[in-house]
């Protein structure tokens, strides 16, 4: 089984528990994160976000052709998200990493969805990464990209690598089994899983 998505030069799919990071400009990235999260019939979306409202995020999914009952948001931007037949989880800050945690296993418990196709959005690394430090962002990517890989999943992680130094971009890639660099060119796939 595999993860079909389209529009990246050179994949067309990627490998159960493989995690993806895309970077690029924070807009076009945030974009794109929610083509390719967009789940298909049998599969569920849990999107984290930590830049954009849980509305706005349902509306984008939405127009992509997701149905509520596909999706699940963890919401930590502090906006309003109360929304009808969406499982919405609010937490108070992007660096509120444990807290990421232990919501993605609720809203997976919850809806009693072990076993079930799933792919997950983290909108942004970035934005994350200005409310804690690199080594403890680090070591929370390690953990949860383990356990995507575990659960058969598909995750997406967005970075703009011009909000960081060059150091934290290397030392958040090396978490990542490929990496998608989105430019005015196109965007080019390296790494491993996917073909």
């Amino acid at each position: 089984m595999s993860y079909r998505v389209e529009g990246f030069d050179g994949a067309s799919s990627f490998d159960d528990g493989v995690s993806l990071l895309m970077t690029g400009g924070s807009n076009a990235t945030t974009e794109r994160l929610f083509d390719v999260v967009t789940p298909n019939d049998d599969e569920r979306a849990v999107v984290i976000t930590t830049n954009t409202g849980a509305k706005t995020v349902v509306r984008e999914l939405e127009r992509r052709g997701t149905d509520r009952d596909q999706l699940g948001i963890i919401d930590c931007t502090n906006a309003d998200s109360d929304i009808d037949g969406v499982s919405v989880r609010q937490l108070s800050s992007p660096g509120d990493l444990t807290g990421i945690s232990l919501e993605f296993a609720k809203l997976f418990n919850d809806a009693g969805d072990d076993g079930v196709r799933a792919r997950v959005g983290f909108a942004s690394v970035s934005t994350a990464l200005m409310y804690t430090e690199l080594r403890t962002m680090f070591r929370f990517l390690h953990v949860f990209t383990a356990r995507i890989r575990s659960g058969d999943m598909f995750g997406v992680f967005s970075l703009d690598p011009t909000m960081h130094e060059d150091k934290a971009h290397n030392t958040i890639r090396a978490v990542f089994d490929c990496e998608a660099e989105l430019t005015g060119d196109g965007n080019s796939v390296t790494g491993t899983g996917f073909e």
